[in-house]
């Protein structure tokens, strides 16, 4: 449950590596195989006769390719592993998993043929950005922080298509971090510039009617109902 963290011995089972794992097996398969992705993606007009399944399924495949799969993989890699130290494995699981869920849903209404586990990983910024806020836990690896916050950096100057967005923010960005990273213990404050940033990155793709401002509120939403439930047992 929240606030429990993982010991580092050889018979834990990382729950971020079984969720690679099944992820990679079903995407290459969906590489030699292309029907794979017709069967498993978004599809509302098969999702409506009764392919239940699509609701979920679309976090296994990647409908854009091996660089799309790639960045996926390695961000749930660098992020799940700090999310799910500072959670534990089941509150991990629904962090990824409510992302996931919300994130898909929005999709079928913005995006209704797309796939990826992107937004599975936004569920797991999401939960990083509350526990960094609210919580005393200290994140071990700070490269997580920076990642989550070039990631939505990253998201929202796509999401805008405006290449003078992306340059200002990538260059904030850089700034801000380079100050921060200089002082020292810069884990607290960069923790801050992260779930902040974050924050105002929800509200902006969410403006331009993009999942994973829906999938990172739905992994931060899921963090507070966890975190109230810890504090409430």
């Amino acid at each position: 449950m929240y606030g429990k963290t993982i010991k580092n011995n050889k018979f834990f089972l990382s729950l971020t590596m079984v969720i690679v794992l099944i992820t990679s097996i079903v995407t290459i398969f969906q590489f030699f195989q292309p029907e794979v992705l017709n069967i498993l993606r978004r599809d509302p007009e098969r999702l409506a006769s009764g392919e239940w399944w699509r609701i979920i399924t679309p976090l296994l495949v990647h409908s854009d390719g091996w660089g799309q799969y790639i960045f996926n993989i390695v961000c749930i890699i660098v992020i799940g592993i700090e999310v799910e130290r500072l959670y534990g494995k089941i509150d991990f699981l629904f962090l990824y998993l409510a992302g996931g869920l919300i994130g898909e849903i929005a999709g079928y209404a913005w995006e209704p043929y797309g796939a990826g586990a992107s937004v599975g990983l936004c569920g797991l910024l999401g939960g990083l950005y509350i526990i960094t806020l609210i919580s005393r836990k200290k994140v071990a690896n700070p490269l997580s922080l920076l990642l989550s916050l070039y990631i939505v950096v990253g998201l929202v100057s796509f999401a805008s298509g405006r290449i003078y967005v992306s340059i200002g923010l990538f260059i904030m960005v850089g700034v801000l971090t380079g100050i921060i990273m200089k002082r020292k213990n810069p884990e607290k404050l960069l923790g801050t510039l992260s779930s902040i940033g974050g924050f105002i990155g929800v509200i902006t793709l969410l403006v331009f009617h993009d999942i994973h401002g829906a999938a990172i509120l739905g992994g931060s939403l899921t963090a507070v109902i966890l975190f109230s439930l810890q504090r409430w047992s």
